[in-house]
């Protein structure tokens, strides 16, 4: 068909589709970046029975994130560790690592899951034990949009 098309008309159908190609390419990346996946907020335990606490902040800026998380039992006993860390969010799942206050250190995973948001910690250096009943899976809600 293009054989049958002078020069001119030849090349006003080529700018045409370039100018289609590009339309779709730009809305295309333009909705990858406006669904890039958001943690950024407060986050709390899902289940409001427990008899601990149990909180994470996420400051997300782009895809690089600061986080900061503390613990305690409810009745004030044993071990409260506080901790903090340096992550990415890649592939809609935000990995960090983090150290706390008994001087452990560990890797997180945290992603929006069936139920609520999946936080699974791991500790890779073990320097005091006291706070791991409140580490590996550990369910959480997001109370708000906005870290505290």
């Amino acid at each position: 068909m293009m054989l049958l098309l002078s020069g001119t008309m030849r090349g006003q159908v080529l700018v045409r589709l370039a100018v289609v190609v590009a339309a779709l390419f730009g809305t295309l990346f333009g909705h990858a970046s406006s669904t890039e996946t958001s943690y950024n907020g407060h986050y709390e335990l899902a289940d409001a029975k427990a008899n601990r606490t149990f909180s994470l902040e996420v400051k997300q800026t782009g895809s690089r994130t600061d986080v900061s998380f503390s613990a305690a039992m409810a009745d004030g006993s044993g071990a409260a560790p506080d901790g903090s860390g340096k992550g990415r969010v890649e592939d809609g799942v935000l990995s960090f690592k983090f150290k706390d206050s008994f001087n452990n250190e560990g890797t997180c995973t945290l992603e929006l899951g069936k139920h609520g948001y999946q936080l699974s910690m791991t500790v890779t250096k073990v320097a005091d034990p006291r706070p791991f009943h409140f580490y590996g899976n550990v369910l959480l809600k997001k109370t708000s949009n906005k870290p505290e």
